[in-house]
């Protein structure tokens, strides 16, 4: 009988410290929309077209100002989740740019190759289409 007591009085003491515990993430552990989804790399996506981002601040190509061509849009919807993109009817949307970010075309660029986007006043971003991604150098330093 003591044995009976004593296995229940330690099965309700590790119950009780178990549902005391903190399991909320703190801000230093909790993960991006991009890390908690399995999104290959952020994009943005124009009618049927998908646009790389490059998320390397060291690689990212920005694009003078004057080479800026027309507005083609601005971004109607940011994907939270992943199969969000499945249900959107946005004509233009991204999983990494904010809603309301302009995008353009480059000036002497196939637009079926890339675009830039407005990072900030007067910063434009290019961005690759992702079949010409695969055909991209890679750089080698020897």
């Amino acid at each position: 009988m003591r044995r009976i007591l004593l296995t229940v009085k330690l099965i309700l003491s590790v119950l009780l410290l178990s549902s005391c515990a903190n399991n909320s993430l703190s801000t230093d552990t909790q993960k991006t929309t991009n890390e908690i989804a399995s999104w290959p790399y952020p994009y943005v996506k124009v009618e049927n077209r998908v646009y790389v981002i490059e998320s390397d601040e060291n690689k990212v190509e920005l694009v003078e100002k004057e080479n800026i061509g027309e507005q083609i849009g601005t971004v109607e919807e940011k994907y939270d989740f992943e199969g969000n993109e499945q249900t959107s009817q946005a004509t233009i949307a991204s999983n990494y740019l904010e809603k309301g970010t302009k995008l353009f075309t480059i000036k002497n660029v196939d637009p079926s190759d890339h675009i830039a986007f407005e990072k900030s006043e007067g910063v434009f971003v290019k961005v690759t289409e992702e079949s010409a991604v695969a055909k991209k150098p890679t750089d080698k330093t020897n």
